[in-house]
């Protein structure tokens, strides 16, 4: 085995100069670059599922980074003023004093996160998804009657 590493180690040394161009590394999903700014993670306490994609009542995935932006991915566009904590994301840009929260479910056996407006989840008001859409280059949140599922 060690053998094996010296030849290909003395291989790749005798080759730099030979004219034939080594693969480039293939960047990663999700590689940070000292310029990136880092998406925001969502942890579900429960199962330790993370992630950092936010669907919402239409299944369109949304990312907050952490500089404090919203991102839609629909039309990769950014929107400032959503600041993420835990799974609080503030929504002052929506409406005055409101924050999103991210709950986890399932659909089809796959877990995911899900935009609701925050506050308790109970039987007599139960947390139900937001529908995010961007029009005219501006973001609109609408509640909707649309629960997390759980499928």
């Amino acid at each position: 085995m060690k053998s094996d590493l010296l030849v290909a180690a003395v291989a790749s040394l005798a080759c730099a100069g030979c004219g034939i161009a080594s693969p480039s590394p293939v960047p990663q999903p999700g590689a940070a670059h000292a310029d990136a700014v880092a998406l925001a993670v969502f942890v579900d306490r429960n199962t330790g599922f993370s992630t950092s994609d936010v669907r919402d009542a239409e299944d369109e995935i949304l990312r907050f980074n952490t500089k404090g932006e919203l991102i839609w991915l629909d039309g990769e566009q950014t929107f400032p003023g959503y600041i993420a904590d835990g799974q609080v994301i503030t929504a002052d840009r929506v409406c005055d004093a409101c924050y999103f929260f991210v709950r986890f479910g399932t659909r089809n056996g796959e877990p995911r996160a899900y935009l609701t407006w925050a506050g308790d989840d109970t039987d007599a008001q139960p947390a139900t998804l937001l529908d995010v859409e961007v029009e005219a280059g501006r973001l609109v949140v609408e509640s909707t009657s649309a629960r997390v599922p759980r499928t």
